[in-house]
């Protein structure tokens, strides 16, 4: 059963084929609408985002800065380990040499 109904907008008779076509306009309008909310929200979350993005960024450059120092305290503080080591094995090397050079005493004491 078909309505045929008329309805009054903005002072024009509409008949029925014209409120289906006024019915998908404004539904059209309100799918704009809530498309446009979306697409703004989302732009704010992509700014949001490369905020996010520039933060991690400094922050690991810093990070990285700060591990490259350490990186070299490290190397440094090696060497000056491997330094001692060698001076170390040397007086080993030469304690023992002196011992072996010391005449025994007697009654092996």
């Amino acid at each position: 059963m078909i309505f045929r109904t008329r309805v009054r907008l903005r002072n024009t008779e509409v008949v029925p084929e014209e409120e289906s076509l006024e019915r998908k306009v404004r539904k059209l309008v309100v799918q704009h609408a809530e498309i446009r909310r979306l697409t703004l929200r989302l732009d704010d979350d992509a700014k949001e985002l490369r905020e996010d993005l520039r933060e991690v960024k400094a922050t690991r450059r810093e990070h990285t800065t700060i591990l490259n120092e350490r990186g070299a305290t490290l190397q440094e503080h090696t060497a000056r380990f491997d330094s001692v080591d060698g001076q170390l094995r040397s007086l080993t090397q030469l304690v023992g040499k002196v011992l072996d050079r010391l005449p025994e005493t007697p009654g092996g004491a």
